[in-house]
């Protein structure tokens, strides 16, 4: 209709400026993602090209599985008790179902448009990453933060870091087709992959490796595959030792410490337990406590009360041991008083250890909760063992055909209720795997179609061998086996917008 008044290319400049208002908005603002939307179908009603449309349906195998998907999420309210949530599911994954037809009737056949949606796209992850780092360091504002993963101030932590491991990978793909932007090009990488590193977000350093492999076969792989396949098998066994490591339980052999000091410099004596280990120095954290010297000298150093809580919510006084725990310091006057200041501040924040930032932060604090924890609440690992045996538990009764459509929170609840589980109700979750919630929610059947929707898209894009649709299709694979990637808005539409982008039968390499 548009085209009549404003030339021939008017809806195709809407659509791509439609595409870029859901790209901009997927790591910054749901509202921007929903209006993106509506304008998207809007603009397509408009042009009102349905035999066009039509035609190009007919060509899309990845589409074709996307709607049989859909259809029997549908046939499963046949076996559904709780309707209500079954329309809430149902809205959650409607941009799966709006979106992909939008790039499925329109696709982006162009590589100029192509670009322009990944810039924007690129540019609203490194907006939202400069103001997360900057509030988090306090250079903007002054916001108090009780967990590194609250930097994430748009979204979810996880879903966040999703969209830094594609941008990264769409920066590597602009680094290797324009050559001559090389040097900002890096800067950006480097800046993203330091984000990742210092965020602690075990989802988006699994995804990040991914990406890497993703490009360091499909561009090298042909120039040397003896050096790629020696890199290939070298970081597969560092993962290995490092999950072997990460596995192992510490175990502390009490007579190694009968030697002791029974005294502290002052003479006041200690009090030693062993039932607590430091993943850091492998030894016990509450040896050669002296609490006495602790609560009489704390003041010198924090205005925080030594019975008050620091900043976390938590008592100070077990973060001032642990601290001092990590450095292998005793737990006494001497031991405060070898901390400098930016020590006393990151116990004050409710740092437990000196290794605060980085992968290995959160590897230790993994470690920790393996080899000290009993209770899983508030404990991400530990509280995902509970969601995922209670799936499978699920799984195991109704694997043929699911629980239905709108009976999948309601099935969680009440295997946490038949398990005795140690969560408390607000943390009764659900599976945080997207493979085994589509498996117990629709059973083989519909975990069939939605796993034909992934093969479809990899064959496709192979046949293409386009590396920029593939490491994005890795961390999608790699997010569902740690997260529910597709129950929420940001993921959902992440996930859409790119399948949607790379499902088209066209090569990149013929784009115009």
């Amino acid at each position: 209709m548009l085209n009549r008044f404003f030339g021939n290319n008017t809806h195709t400049s809407l659509h791509v400026l439609g595409l870029c208002g859901v790209a901009f908005g997927t790591p910054l603002n749901k509202v921007v993602m929903s209006i993106s939307m509506m304008f998207l179908i809007l603009n397509l009603l408009l042009e009102a090209d349905f035999n066009t449309y039509w035609k190009n349906i007919k060509t899309n195998r990845v589409f074709h599985m996307i709607l049989l998907f859909f259809l029997f999420s549908l046939i499963g309210l046949l076996w559904t008790s709780n309707f209500s949530y079954a329309l809430h599911d149902f809205r959650v994954k409607l941009p799966l179902l709006v979106i992909t037809t939008a790039l499925t009737v329109k696709p982006v056949i162009n590589r100029k448009h192509l670009n322009i949606i990944l810039i924007a796209f690129i540019t609203s992850t490194l907006l939202v990453s400069f103001i997360n780092f900057g509030m988090y360091q306090n250079w903007l504002g002054h916001r108090v933060y009780d967990d590194i993963r609250g930097m994430s101030l748009f979204s979810s932590h996880v879903r966040y870091a999703l969209t830094v491991s594609f941008s990264i990978g769409i920066l590597m793909f602009f680094l290797f087709e324009h050559t001559k932007y090389w040097i900002p090009l890096l800067i950006l990488i480097i800046w993203l992959s330091f984000y990742t590193y210092y965020s602690q977000v075990i989802t988006g350093y699994i995804t990040l490796c991914g990406v890497f492999a993703v490009f360091l076969v499909f561009k090298l792989w042909r120039k040397n595959r003896i050096l790629i396949s020696s890199i290939i098998l070298t970081f597969i066994g560092v993962i290995t030792f490092f999950l072997i490591w990460l596995f192992t339980p510490i175990h502390i052999d009490i007579s190694d410490y009968k030697d002791l000091p029974r005294q502290t410099a002052k003479g006041e004596y200690y009090t030693n337990h062993y039932n607590v280990v430091s993943p850091i120095t492998e030894k016990p954290i509450y040896i050669l406590v002296c609490e006495p010297e602790l609560r009489s000298d704390w003041p010198k150093y924090s205005k925080i009360h030594f019975d008050s809580l620091d900043l976390k919510g938590q008592p100070i006084k077990s973060t001032i041991i642990r601290y001092l725990s990590s450095k292998d310091f005793p737990k006494d006057a001497e031991g405060l008083s070898k901390l400098s200041t930016e020590d006393i501040r990151s116990i004050e924040k409710g740092e437990a250890s000196y290794i605060k930032t980085g992968i290995m932060a959160r590897m230790y604090g993994v470690k920790f909760q393996l080899n000290n924890v009993a209770d899983p609440n508030n404990h991400s690992l530990l509280e995902r063992i509970e969601f995922w045996k209670a799936g499978f538990r699920i799984l195991s009764k109704n694997y043929i055909l699911g629980v239905g459509t709108g009976d999948t929170n309601d099935a969680f609840l009440e295997a946490y209720k038949n398990s005795n589980t140690l969560l408390i109700l607000e943390n009764q979750k659900r599976s945080h795997n997207m493979y085994l919630s589509v498996f117990l929610t629709l059973g083989i059947i519909g975990f069939a179609l939605f796993m034909m929707i992934q093969i479809r898209f990899i064959q496709l894009n192979i046949r293409k061998k386009d590396v920029l649709a593939l490491s994005f299709i890795v961390i999608i694979l790699l997010s569902f086996l740690i997260e529910d990637t597709l129950e929420t808005q940001t993921g959902i539409t992440f996930y859409s917008l790119f399948l949607g982008l790379f499902s088209t039968s066209i090569n990149r390499n013929e784009i115009t």
